[in-house]
């Protein structure tokens, strides 16, 4: 908040308005300064910046919101394309995939919405930083997607298993296969990708969270498996 100079001005000065007008006009513009610089910290913070900040962060780490041929489109399908649509139904023409013509593209390029920008900021920051320890890599799967449970598996053949706890979109899913934006050491590659659901997730005995199978019937009891993207 700007301070008010003026309330400083010595009683024999004070009745006098040149004065006092000329030290509002010199020290006001100062202290809207002042206030103005205090708030750029928030503004430019990775957490809530939006639209042109965001942008400024991206610039800072080396990374664009345009994101060329990534974002598969949605044709007709099966389930192991996540983009795949399903047969649409007579009465609804707009439900449902089309099909794919011989020499089309099945890639877009995207310009990223804030929230799926801020995620890759993120993957690039923790990438930049990263040592390549077990540890840290732990940590910075949780900065990238929110604090979210994240999992580990390292068989000791130069190749890693990550787990998310939360479910991704297909945008997210786009840019973490096809850009290779998770950290990890050099040389290792990453075998397979999962996410699951943090909070009901099939597990053993120990692990946060952790439920067992489930009973036939009953649909809400027991954890879910991690899907593979």
């Amino acid at each position: 908040m700007a301070r008010d100079y003026t309330a400083l001005i010595t009683s024999e000065h004070r009745k006098a308005p040149r004065f006092v007008a000329t030290v509002q006009a010199s020290t006001g513009a100062l202290a809207a300064t002042a206030d103005a610089t205090r708030t750029i910290p928030a503004a430019f913070d990775v957490e809530t910046a939006a639209g042109a900040q965001l942008d400024i962060i991206g610039l800072w780490v080396g990374q664009s919101r345009l994101i060329p041929n990534v974002l598969l489109l949605q044709f007709f399908g099966f389930a192991d394309n996540p983009a795949a649509l399903p047969f649409g139904e007579e009465s609804n023409p707009s439900g449902g995939g089309r099909w794919y013509e011989e020499g089309e593209d099945y890639t877009a390029t995207t310009v990223l919405g804030d929230p799926e920008f801020r995620t890759l900021i993120l993957a690039r920051i923790a990438r930049n930083m990263s040592k390549g320890t077990t540890q840290e890599l732990l940590s910075a799967l949780s900065f990238i997607f929110g604090g979210v449970l994240v999992a580990l598996d390292d068989p000791g053949d130069m190749t890693i298993s990550v787990a998310i706890g939360r479910y991704l979109t297909l945008i997210e899913r786009a840019i973490i296969v096809n850009l290779d934006i998770l950290p990890r050491p050099a040389g290792v590659r990453i075998s397979r990708r999962l996410m699951f659901d943090s909070s009901r997730y099939f597990g053993f005995e120990g692990q946060a969270n952790a439920l067992s199978f489930g009973e036939e019937g009953l649909p809400n009891v027991g954890g879910l498996l991690a899907e593979e993207f």
